[in-house]
């Protein structure tokens, strides 16, 4: 997540310009190079906020309670259920919906409450915790033999020791980096929906120059050399831990005479050390509206207050900056240049957490 300091207003860096590292064929093993400077550091330990530490509170009170219900075998096959409709592309559900599912002769909420969770308990916790979240994270669930323990997915830090609980309401604490060998359902805030609950589309392009999505612009032989084309890529470190399900990736591209290029999310792209193939052709070179280099930015979406983030470079000579609108809590995984006159070439890039092949069209 990005330090406080960058809460404020614009956080101006400098980054040197990248060349062209190799051309081997995408997918190849090159070696990987030295890592450019990050663009923000995430506070270790950091102490939630008033604000989260609140959330938390209220997540670990709902968390204790269900975990102390869920030997309940009706309630486990609902939990099961719901979260495995993927109602926004990961194994998670909205407890509203959660709550309204069908379970035995009631509903989900019908057999927490007759379990000993008023409904005043209920209300507490949805009313604190917006888009309250459940999630079946881990290996595969026989949920008619097994109660697994309930874990918080907690705001602030993401690595921070996990908060579990077990079925006689007693306390664990699981690795945040450690991907559990039991499943564990999971409470927390939904990354994936907007504040009103509604999924949010994935951001396919929304770009300042001619874009992909615009019907007018047919990719033809002629033309196919002035498309910048994500080829391939490889994530390193995706910044999410296991307690989150699968990551946010997005990608932002500007230049030194545009911001706001390009933003497009990868939703296939959701683990680490193996490589991804989108092969999607992203905006259109021109150095009359482009200028004289481009910048890719990555980061894992996980949301929360807007801001603008300002990147300053020397490509070739030519000194300039772009600007990108990413959110407070997103977590930075590097930044790369490359210049006008190298855009026929097929190189990598590299930013020490994503490695990607790119090039012209094809």
């Amino acid at each position: 997540m990005l330090t406080p300091a960058l809460l404020a207003l614009t956080v101006a860096l400098g980054a040197c310009g990248q060349t062209p590292t190799t051309s081997a064929p995408a997918g190849a093993g090159a070696a990987r190079p030295a890592d450019p400077t990050p663009v923000s550091a995430a506070p270790v330990g950091a102490a939630p906020g008033a604000a989260d530490a609140q959330v938390n509170a209220a997540l670990e009170r709902f968390a204790q309670q269900l975990a102390r219900q869920l030997p309940d075998p009706e309630l486990r096959r609902a939990v099961q259920d719901q979260a495995a409709l993927r109602f926004d592309g990961d194994q998670e559900t909205l407890f509203s919906a959660l709550a309204a599912r069908p379970a035995g002769a009631t509903t989900v909420q019908g057999l927490l409450t007759r379990g000993g969770l008023s409904a005043s308990a209920l209300d507490d916790v949805t009313r604190r915790v917006t888009n309250l979240q459940v999630a079946v994270r881990g290996p595969q669930w026989n949920a008619a033999e097994y109660t697994p323990l309930v874990a918080v997915a907690a705001q602030g830090d993401e690595f921070a020791p996990v908060v579990a609980f077990d079925a006689q309401g007693r306390r664990h604490t699981l690795d945040a980096r450690t991907p559990p060998t039991q499943p564990v359902v999971v409470v927390g805030v939904a990354e994936r929906v907007d504040e009103q609950g509604r999924v949010m589309v994935p951001a396919a392009t929304r770009a300042g120059a001619t874009a992909v999505t615009d019907p007018a612009a047919s990719v033809g032989a002629q033309a196919c050399d002035s498309w910048e084309r994500l080829i391939s890529l490889y994530v390193r470190d995706d910044h999410e831990p296991w307690t989150r399900g699968d990551p946010e990736i997005y990608v932002q591209l500007g230049s030194n005479s545009r911001d706001g290029l390009y933003v497009g999310s990868l939703p296939d792209v959701n683990g680490e050390n193996k490589w991804y193939e989108p092969r999607r052709d992203l905006v259109r070179w021109s150095s009359t509206t482009m200028g004289n280099w481009m910048m890719y930015l990555w980061y894992e979406r996980d949301g929360g207050g807007s801001l603008t983030l300002t990147i300053g470079a020397d490509v070739k000579g030519v000194n300039g900056s772009v600007s990108y609108t990413v959110a407070d809590g997103d977590d930075q995984m590097g930044h790369a240049t490359l210049a006008f006159g190298d855009r026929l070439q097929r190189f990598a890039l590299d930013t020490g957490d994503v490695r990607w092949w790119r090039g012209g069209c094809e």
